[in-house]
């Protein structure tokens, strides 16, 4: 997992490793988030998409983007048995957190 200084320099509110079943695996997360119920969400946006993208006889998505008022949600494929998901500022392009984080977390 990328360290808190790395989130932070990127501009992160947060960052998860999450598996397909929703087990999550390692989180930096905000205090206010029950990480129970975050990962089994994002399991289920992760899992739904995936879905679509098979049924239309495509590969799995590179980004699943949730966009908000206060912060966007980026998923995106960790290997074939889990997922990142980061929080990410609205002001923050999620294609450049997504990269920026990829590149930093090695």
């Amino acid at each position: 997992m990328a360290d808190l200084k790395v989130i932070s320099d990127i501009g992160l509110a947060g960052a998860a490793l999450i598996r397909r079943d929703g087990t999550l695996e390692e989180s930096l997360l905000p205090e206010n988030i029950d990480k129970e119920t975050f990962s089994i969400m994002c399991a289920t946006i992760y899992g739904g998409a995936t879905t679509v993208y098979t049924e239309m006889n495509y590969k799995e998505p590179l980004n699943i983007v949730v966009y908000g008022k206060e912060l966007n949600l980026v998923l995106f494929p960790n290997s074939s048995r889990d997922f990142w998901v980061l929080l990410s500022p609205t002001n923050l392009d999620p294609a450049k957190a997504r990269e920026e984080f990829i590149a930093r977390k090695k």
